[in-house]
């Protein structure tokens, strides 16, 4: 009977002690509640706004939308990826304004776009095609299909190109 409640005793330590090793190992590694929420800059709060007028001027329902940062879109897998820079993410909503906003001011368009690219310096871009329609590329980049631009401002822009 001694021999039981040594045994008892000792397995009793035993989980207390993965317990508490267990609970003090994900504590520790932990991050701390300032490193989850970034405070944006000026700068980054007006690029998304940008992006939102961008959205919800748009001609055509969700031809840009943004989602939750990382969502897995439908879209997924894409077909290439490629990375671009400010300055090539600018013609890119140039030339897709153009299409899409006809019924905005160019003004306007101008002041969003030059807004909206300043929330990083380069961009990460994946190109899933539009199998029934024809590729369609400009300066090497492909201006058809979908866009799925992961992770701006803790949302993924989409851009889905359309031939009006």
């Amino acid at each position: 009977m001694l021999q039981y409640k040594v045994k008892y005793l000792l397995l009793h330590i035993l989980f207390v002690s993965v317990i508490v090793g267990c609970n003090n190992s994900v504590n520790s590694y932990s991050p701390t509640e300032s490193s989850l929420v970034k405070k944006q800059t000026v700068e980054e709060k007006e690029a998304l706004e940008a992006l939102i007028q961008l959205q919800i001027n748009a001609d055509l329902e969700n031809s840009i939308y943004l989602t939750f940062g990382n969502t897995n879109h439908n879209q997924l897998p894409s077909d290439s990826s490629f990375t671009i820079s400010q300055e090539g993410f600018r013609g890119v909503l140039l030339d897709y304004a153009r299409v899409h906003h006809k019924n905005t001011p160019d003004e306007k368009i101008n002041n969003w776009i030059e807004a909206a690219v300043k929330a990083q310096n380069t961009y990460n871009v994946y190109y899933c095609k539009n199998r029934s329609k024809k590729e369609l590329f400009k300066n090497g980049i492909p201006h058809s299909g979908t866009w799925i631009i992961p992770n701006i401002l803790n949302k993924d822009i989409v851009i889905t190109w359309r031939r009006q």
